[in-house]
């Protein structure tokens, strides 16, 4: 047990199934493995994360883990308690409904600036981020499946055109990054991934309104629904 407010003080969370970092001064690949051990599974939300024995299991510095361990606090995926340490992040159903209901309105916003735009370079960035998500699906690889889906739709607020939208992403990014991880650890359906997108794709490229309007609300405010009833409410999780 440790005085250090950093760690918990609490019984930690079971950490036997992530796999040694194969460096000690490699904090990218560190956070990479807790990443993966979060999208499949290993450390599921709730669970308390203790950064000397994170340390210990990935075969790395404590300063290594911190440094992967604040990146995770950065963009959400783990939280810091005051004076009880860290733990994976908990997301409930409202969380998950909330978070697509602002998806919705600012998503269906930038496909239809990119749809409208005459020189459809907003439409080629696109193109070229759903082409680099659906390489990442066929490698198997589940944290670039999920770094990249993420990198779809940052894409769709960057491509928009609009100088605000760009603004905001920063402010959602962490939000829909628990929501996107959420919805792969759950299905765990790479064939449904990539039809999801590649239609997405397609119906912006078509250039309706009303067939991009619904799509979007399909595409994010659909699956939230279809997850939101199945989650373990106390836990932010699917049942075992």
């Amino acid at each position: 047990m440790t005085n250090d407010p950093w760690l918990l003080t609490q019984e930690p969370a079971k950490l036997d199934g992530l796999v040694p970092v194969t460096t000690s001064t490699r904090s990218d690949e560190a956070t990479r493995t807790i990443r993966q051990a979060l999208l499949t599974g290993k450390l599921a939300p709730g669970q308390r994360v203790k950064e000397v024995d994170l340390a210990a299991v990935l075969n790395v510095s404590r300063q290594t883990a911190r440094e992967a361990m604040g990146e995770l606090i950065h963009e959400g995926t783990l939280v810091r308690v005051p004076y009880k340490g860290v733990r994976v992040a908990e997301i409930t159903p409202q969380d998950v409904l909330d978070v697509s209901e602002i998806r919705l309105y600012l998503e269906t916003l930038a496909a239809l600036r990119i749809a409208a735009q005459p020189d459809r370079s907003g439409l080629q960035r696109l193109k070229e981020a759903l082409e680099i998500h659906l390489s990442a699906l066929d490698s198997g690889d589940v944290v670039s499946a999920d770094l990249t889906h993420l990198d779809f739709h940052r894409t769709m607020y960057e491509a928009a055109g609009n100088p605000l939208l760009v603004k905001i992403w920063p402010l959602v990014a962490a939000r829909i990054q628990m929501a996107i991880s959420l919805d792969q650890s759950v299905r765990q359906d790479a064939e449904r991934d990539r039809e999801l997108h590649q239609r997405l794709y397609d119906t912006i490229a078509a250039g309706d309104p009303e067939a991009i309007r619904a799509e979007v609300k399909y595409h994010v405010q659909d699956a939230a629904t279809e997850i939101a009833p199945s989650m373990d409410k106390s836990k932010g999780k699917p049942p075992a």
